[in-house]
């Protein structure tokens, strides 16, 4: 059986989810139920089969009552699956094995394992599959995924009695038929939800803790917080050094700050893998100004691209998609650099659009700067994070619309195409703080443009 040390390893603390000790004895639970709910936790989120975030009843946690031929069954509410609303995960109080309930039309009970120890083991095992995978070819997930259903029907074969048909059987077919770019999109979706009680928080800080106000030395700290909940390790110069493979890694020379805390030389970070673009959106959230050496740097090839035909100019664009998803996923050797925190005052134009996306922000909207590198892995975060039933509201950039349209500063050098979704009276009202050229759009079919005032 899994311990709690082994799910925290890899969920971390923040994605899982332990139940009071109190809360189980009044429920009910058997002395080795209560004992995983309470001492060894359940994941926020497991890939695409499990998540604790549902926002329809039943939520995790309550008690319902099945009537049966024979007689009432209490379960107790687990939790739902990532991609359908209407289904939830049950413990049979009775007999302790797990169920799935659908709700589609005539509500119908399937078992899915025969105990909440089996559960929650295939739980685990699915996380350690996408952290074992990230990184490799489709064709390992496809071996790696063979493997692991193998161990998973000798653990407990009653989760695949039914054979193609049974639950598992059918979320792991899915996970066979993975690709590339939707095995990243699953493990950055599932980083989102083990950290969501961090990234949930308001972007815009009260006004007494607003970016302007923070010392630097405080919004340094901050900055490299925000960058720790999405996957970045935070390193120092020996690790950095000898550690050539792994991807995310970030190395900060030592600041120097005065009394004040203000930034009184530039700082200069060294960085392994992720995208250079994405440590500039984020430090910006904290007022603070980061160089990305050659961003938006055109020169000859520029030019070069001005005279292809539209077959090379597919191509080159494909090459750069390809470019930016090894870089997110560590797919390639992987490529490193140094950005520098610029010890400066002044504000990047980056600086002023993510403050007008915090004023988004506390009217509900997901306003985030250099998103995902393509908009349809961008409106995939965006339908997955809106609630059941409720509208999307969005506002956000993808990378190479990042990397083309910033200058090595922050600043703009060539018109920004936000993608959006919601009030565009609102949202126009929020960029003109910005001090930018705003071109707003006659429908919804259209972007909003930024451009630099000539």
């Amino acid at each position: 059986m899994v311990s709690h040390e082994e799910m925290a390893e890899a969920f971390g603390d923040e994605g899982l989810l332990l139940m009071d000790a109190e809360q189980s004895h009044e429920m009910g639970l058997s002395d080795e139920d209560a004992r995983i709910l309470c001492q060894i936790g359940l994941p926020v989120r497991a890939d695409l089969a499990f998540t604790l975030l549902v926002d329809d009843e039943p939520r995790p946690g309550s008690l319902v009552v099945f009537k049966t031929g024979d007689g009432d069954v209490d379960v107790l509410m687990l939790g739902g699956t990532t991609g359908d609303t209407a289904m939830r995960y049950f413990l049979d109080l009775r007999s302790g094995v797990v169920g799935l309930l659908s709700f589609d039309g005539e509500p119908q009970a399937e078992r899915v394992n025969g105990s909440l120890a089996t559960f929650v083991e295939f739980l685990y095992r699915l996380r350690l599959r996408q952290r074992a995978l990230n990184g490799e070819s489709a064709d390992d997930g496809r071996r790696y995924t063979e493997e692991l259903w193998r161990s998973l029907r000798e653990l407990d074969p009653v989760a695949f009695v039914g054979g193609a048909e049974a639950w598992w059987s059918m979320v792991l077919d899915n996970l066979m038929d993975r690709d590339l770019i939707a095995e990243t999109r699953a493990f950055l979706a599932q980083r989102r939800a083990e950290v969501a009680d961090v990234l949930s928080e308001p972007s815009a800080p009260a006004p007494d803790d607003s970016p302007s106000q923070l010392p630097p030395r405080d919004a340094l700290e901050r900055a490299l917080g925000r960058l720790e909940q999405e996957g970045w390790q935070i390193v120092d110069a020996e690790r950095f050094a000898a550690d050539k493979t792994t991807s995310g890694l970030l190395h900060v020379a030592d600041p120097h700050f005065d009394a004040d805390g203000t930034l009184v030389k530039d700082l200069p970070l060294s960085w392994r893998g992720g995208l250079p673009s994405r440590v500039q959106a984020v430090f910006a959230k904290e007022g603070l100004v980061v160089a990305v050496p050659g961003q938006s740097d055109r020169g000859e090839d520029y030019d070069a691209i001005l005279e292809m035909d539209p077959d090379e100019l597919a191509k080159e664009a494909d090459a750069a998609m390809e470019k930016l998803f090894a870089a997110v996923h560590g797919l390639n050797e992987p490529e490193e650099g140094v950005v520098t925190c610029l010890a400066t005052g002044r504000r990047s134009d980056l600086c002023r659009i993510v403050r007008a996306f915090d004023d988004l922000a506390t009217h509900g909207y997901l306003a985030e700067p250099d998103l995902w590198p393509t908009a349809s892995g961008g409106w995939e975060h965006v339908y997955e994070s809106t609630k059941a039933g409720e509208p999307a509201k969005a506002v956000f950039w993808t990378t190479q619309q990042h990397t083309s349209s910033f200058d090595a500063c922050g600043d703009l050098v060539d018109e920004l195409a936000l993608q959006w979704t919601g009030d565009r009276e609102l949202i126009a009202r929020a960029l003109a703080t910005t001090g930018l050229a705003v071109e707003t759009p006659e429908d919804d079919s259209t972007a909003f443009f930024l451009r630099p005032v000539v």
